[in-house]
């Protein structure tokens, strides 16, 4: 290669880090923002958690289509994913878990339904041959919104009264910090939680008006509306931090390239002098 072909390619990956510190600083701009959104929503998530928890267990009978367990023929999942690439292993995780589950329920003579969030995943299951139920785009482009999560999971509750589906799970990554996102799978529908033997004595003292049934069957849709909401907020977060980080590594390597490539131009250019040199040393002596 000559020293001007290292020089051209020298100029073509200084651009290309250019463009990768510029995604990285847009990345971490954005991420700062989605994170103080979603690490605020996830006290109120867990409280809203546990009085549904208290009022499902210590409510006289109480009939709600959303606590009904039922035999399991067909399972509906939400997978929440992004729409564009450059983000390391978030999407690639997503797609495993997802293939995990599917297995797994298929095993056992059930029925799969994928709803699909986010291009990309999307793309992969229409290259595998993996059929999918719906299929939504843009709707994490910015920023998580709650009408989207509504409109979303609002298909998924009327296949699930119609005993269309008797199962929803979501699967996505949440937000650990900025180097972990983990993949999550949560069981939306039917709702159920595990059991503490605390949560009795904390909530005794409350008075629930009109009722406790009233107040129940009020928060338990809002709740399926927020368990996607929820999983929006820590997916873009998610999403943010590794495309943060991945710029940041690929913004790494090409400084290593330049210098590398550096380092053979001035070698070549050096050879290249010393080749002169000596040329012009040899007709001086062939003069003479």
């Amino acid at each position: 290669m000559s020293s001007r072909d290292i020089k051209r390619k020298i100029n073509s990956i200084g651009k290309t880090q250019q463009i990768t510190k510029a995604m990285k600083m847009v990345a971490a701009a954005k991420l700062r923002k989605i994170q103080h959104t979603a690490l605020q929503f996830r006290p109120y998530m867990e409280k809203f958690e546990e009085i549904i928890q208290y009022l499902s267990e210590y409510t006289p009978p109480y009939e709600n289509k959303f606590l009904f367990i039922r035999d399991v023929k067909s399972v509906d999942i939400i997978v929440v994913a992004s729409d564009k690439g450059l983000c390391g292993g978030f999407n690639h995780n997503i797609i495993k878990e997802t293939e995990n589950l599917v297995k797994s329920i298929s095993s056992k003579n059930k029925s799969v339904s994928i709803t699909v969030i986010g291009k990309k995943v999307y793309d992969y299951f229409h290259f595998k041959g993996l059929e999918t139920k719906h299929f939504y785009t843009g709707m994490l482009k910015n920023e998580a919104r709650f009408i989207d999560a509504k409109k979303i999971m609002s298909v998924a509750i009327k296949d699930f009264l119609d005993e269309k589906t008797d199962e929803v799970y979501i699967i996505y990554n949440k937000f650990v910090n900025m180097l972990v996102q983990r993949p999550t799978v949560k069981k939306v529908l039917p709702i159920s939680f595990e059991s503490e033997d605390d949560r009795e004595q904390k909530y005794e003292k409350f008075t629930f008006e009109p009722s406790k049934e009233a107040v129940l069957d009020e928060i338990l849709l809002k709740y399926v509306y927020m368990s996607l909401y929820d999983s929006f907020l820590e997916s873009l977060a998610g999403e943010y931090a590794a495309r943060m980080l991945a710029m940041e590594a690929a913004t790494k390597n090409a400084q290593d390239m330049i210098k590398k490539l550096t380092l053979f131009y001035n070698k070549a250019r050096q050879a290249a002098i010393t080749k002169e040199l000596i040329e012009i040393t040899t007709s001086i002596e062939a003069m003479k």
